[in-house]
This record gives structure tokens, sequence and C-alpha cells, in this order.
């Protein structure tokens, strides 16, 4: 049990250094930042709940019995929402409003269940005496968070306007981390790893967005002149048929001029988001100069 706070302590630690870095520079941008911040201090809580677990089920007392449920109830109910937001910050445009809303339907159900197991004991089981049991349903939320990592790889896996295949090298084992973690806690059940493997997980994961932001504008979110050249000669040497398309902004600098370069500033960004909407299924965006951008149509001629 000790080394186990000890491990979830180290987390927590880790966790807080990396939010605060997420705080000081963005991850890609300000609302993707929000999400992995949001992931990262939701492991936090389920690494104090988990804390708070192994240190109540330590006393046989009756006293104890209502905050041991209630950690258990939040820790189960939150354990998917992590997989789940990390998700969320991989979707693309082309994932509408009520796919994403039957994403959320496994949260809601396993929230619905976890809550009920103050009670029924499906998930867990806390008796009259602190003592702390397994339920029929234990591996609910394991089986959903499984599903939301396994559907995340995927996601990366088939997402070529974001990531390179360099790029997925790097992440797609990053993310089986988690998976074993929760394999080897499944085999051996006394091993509690699963959040400590989560949050080296979400400290990698920073690490390897902010190596990948250099290929990013930081303004507008697309990628960069250096990106854009370096997929060219790529295209080039490996013979690979590409369409260019060019776009220049008409009357930046009056816009500046006469409204403000926070005015300017809104045009550009705007400007890519139309353009990135339009190109979503065909192409990669790319900011070239101040108002110029272009986008990699390829296998298009």
């Amino acid at each position: 049990m000790a080394t186990t706070i000890i491990t979830d302590v180290l987390a927590i630690i880790t966790l807080f250094f990396t939010i605060w870095l997420a705080q000081r520079n963005f991850v890609v941008n300000q609302d993707k930042n929000r999400v992995y911040v949001t992931a990262a201090l939701i492991t936090v809580i389920i690494l104090l709940l988990e804390i708070a677990t192994l240190l109540l089920v330590q006393y046989a007392s009756p006293n104890l019995v209502i905050p041991h449920r209630l950690a258990n109830v939040l820790g189960f109910a939150l354990s998917p929402l992590v997989p789940f937001s990390i998700l969320s910050f991989n979707l693309d445009l082309s994932v509408g409003f009520w796919q994403r809303c039957l994403l959320r339907i496994p949260l809601y159900v396993n929230g619905l269940i976890c809550i009920a197991s103050y009670k029924t004991g499906w998930i867990f089981y806390v008796d009259a005496y602190n003592q702390y049991s397994r339920g029929d349903l234990f591996f609910l939320p394991t089986f959903i968070s499984i599903s939301y990592i396994i559907l995340l790889i995927l996601t990366i896996a088939r997402n070529n306007l974001d990531y390179d295949t360099d790029d997925k090298k790097i992440i797609i084992p990053i993310f089986f981390i988690p998976l074993m973690g929760i394999t080897l806690q499944i085999l051996f059940p006394d091993l509690i790893c699963l959040w400590a493997s989560i949050s080296v997980t979400l400290l990698l994961y920073y690490i390897f967005m902010r190596e990948l932001q250099f290929k990013y504008d930081p303004q507008t979110g697309v990628r960069t002149r250096a990106a854009f050249e370096r997929i060219l000669k790529s295209y080039l040497k490996k013979g690979i048929n590409a369409a260019v398309v060019m776009f220049d902004l008409n009357d930046l600098k009056f816009t500046n001029d006469r409204f403000g370069h926070e005015a300017g500033d809104k045009q550009i960004i705007y400007s890519a988001k139309i353009i990135q909407a339009s190109f979503k299924d065909i192409g990669q965006i790319f900011r070239i100069g101040g108002d110029e951008f272009c986008v990699i149509c390829r296998g298009v001629t």
C-alpha cells in the first residue's frame, strides 16, 4: 500500500508540474489546451481518491463507510472521462454533433451505474464494517476506458492531416502505456498501477504535443511554412502526386490600419478556419506567410 501511495503522490506532483507548463505554453491552441488541462486535473482527482480509498480500507469502522463509498463512486465514475477527454482532443471536424453525443452515452451509463452502486454494489461494495469488495460489474468502467483508448488510437492512426507517419510512430505507443497498465492490474489485482501509468502517458503526450507544436502556427493552429516545405520535399522524393492551392488574403493591411491589429488577427484566424473546414477531407492547410495560406491535396492532380 505504501508503495502505491508514494507512486500516486509522485504522479500527482508530475501532473501539477505538467498542468503548470500547459498553462504557460498552450498545447496547440487554447481550446485543446483546456481539454488537456481538464484531463490532467481529473487524473489528479482520481489519484487523490485512490489514495483515500487505500487509507480508508485499512480501518474496520462503520463511521468510514459513507466517505469510503463516496470515494469509490467518484473514482469509478470519473475513470472513463480521462481517455474520453483525450479522444475529444483528437476528433476532427468530420465528426458531427450527433456522433459526439453518441460517444458520450457510455459516460452517462457508467456514471448512473456508479451512483447506483452506492446502494446496489454493482461495481463495488463496502459493507457495514467498511470492508471493500468488487461487484459483478466491476470491470465496466475499465471496459469503457479501454474502448475509448482503442478508439483514440484508431482515430490517430487514420488522421493524416494532423499527424505524419513519423508522428504516429511516437504517439500511438504512448497510448499503449495505459493499456499495459490496465492489463497488469487485471492480471495482478493487488498491483495498482493504472493511474500512475496514465499520468506518465499524459506527461509524454504533453512533451510530444509541445514538440509537434513547432510544426504549427500558434495564432491560427494550422501548419507552418517549415512543415509545408518538409512535406512537399517528402512528396517530391517519394514521387507522390499532389495539388497545391494558394490563398492570399485581400486588404489585410487596410484592416490593420483602419480597425487595428486585433481585427486583422481575427481576419487571419477566421480565414484559416474557413479554409480548414472547406478542405477538411481533401488536404492539409498551411500558413506560409503573414496573409498567405496554401493547401496540399495529396493524390490530386
